[in-house]
């Protein structure tokens, strides 16, 4: 592509841990093209994290309907090329219907035809996607640099901090839980742990806010179903947007998280964490930077694909709440 004045869209994953992952291709490709207009095309629940990221110039939220969509297509024929980050076959249609006349991406999904420029995928085996997707770049024939996803809060996040504040009355010294995975129950730790964990937390005087979308409230229920003294525990899993949960995740002493999306924003707020993982290879998405304390026990069925434990989720089982206890108590230190 000409480094002249040209207009780029990146087609963001899904995915919110993905989404933040691909933060270090959007910071390399402002780098190659300074002077370019630089867009995102994401789906609606992305947007606080690409308007809270200072190296693109516009968010374009990716339309539900087919109608919407197509109007959408009319907006976007103004942009020279159009980079995908996802393998999707319906990414690569969406960016052929919108009329984009460079059409960029990895051959995967049967999709050759719709792209302008494809490359073959590198072999991901212990390849992290954060470099899986500045691989793309490699293969476009630019040197890449090797960053840390770094994100800021939003205004209207501390406002909404401000105010669920106010209304739960939760204190200054708090601990976050984010217990869900968006990917399945198979990468989260037991609910009875995470109610153990707590209790241990509150004898130290430290409050927990159990943070996650609607879907994740069913897992905070049994959290809290485990407790029978809940004072101090504070359920926000569904009351919060995106912006308001980086705010709080901010504001605490560290979070607590599975290998989630929430893990992957807090490590881009460069705030402290344990991760815990079980049937996912921290290789591959552990989050980059100094501000994560990963807990990981290796086991003979792992990493797997699963989304429901077929077994008896012992690569979850086996990581007690001493161990993270303990990690919590020298973090705290």
């Amino acid at each position: 592509m000409d480094k002249g004045k040209i207009r780029i869209l990146v087609r963001a994953p899904n995915w919110l841990g993905d989404a933040i992952m691909g933060l270090p291709f959007l910071e390399n490709l402002r780098y190659i093209y300074p002077q370019a207009h630089i867009g995102i095309w994401c789906k609606p629940h992305l947007r606080p994290i690409f308007k809270a990221y200072s190296k693109i110039d516009q968010v374009i939220i990716y339309p539900n309907s087919i109608l919407s969509l197509f109007r959408y297509f009319l907006k976007l024929r103004y942009f020279s090329a159009c980079i995908l980050l996802p393998n999707s076959f319906s990414s690569a249609l969406s960016a052929f219907f919108s009329g984009i006349p460079q059409r960029i991406g990895y051959a995967t999904d049967g999709r050759d035809l719709l792209l302008t420029q494809r490359y073959p995928p590198p072999d991901k085996g212990v390849l992290h996607q954060i470099d899986y997707y500045l691989h793309l770049l490699k293969c476009m024939g630019y040197k890449v640099k090797h960053c840390i996803p770094t994100l800021n809060t939003l205004p209207e996040g501390e406002e909404e901090e401000k105010r669920l504040r106010l209304k739960y009355q939760w204190q200054r010294d708090y601990i976050v839980f984010a217990p869900g995975a968006a990917y399945g129950p198979a990468k989260c730790w037991p609910a009875f742990y995470f109610a153990k964990l707590a209790k241990e937390i509150k004898k130290t005087a430290i409050e927990v806010l159990i943070l996650g979308s609607q879907k994740d409230k069913p897992m905070a229920k049994k959290i809290l179903g485990y407790l029978k003294d809940k004072k101090g525990i504070y359920d926000l899993t569904g009351l919060t947007s995106l912006a308001g949960a980086m705010s709080i995740i901010k504001k605490s002493m560290l979070v607590i998280s599975n290998d989630s999306g929430l893990m992957h924003l807090t490590a881009a707020l460069k705030h402290p964490q344990i991760a815990i993982f079980g049937p996912t290879n921290p290789k591959r998405t552990a989050p980059y930077g100094k501000t994560t304390k990963i807990i990981y026990h290796q086991v003979a069925c792992a990493p797997c694909k699963y989304r429901q434990c077929p077994k008896d989720h012992i690569c979850m089982h086996q990581i007690k709440v001493e161990e993270v206890f303990n990690a919590v108590q020298d973090l705290l230190s």
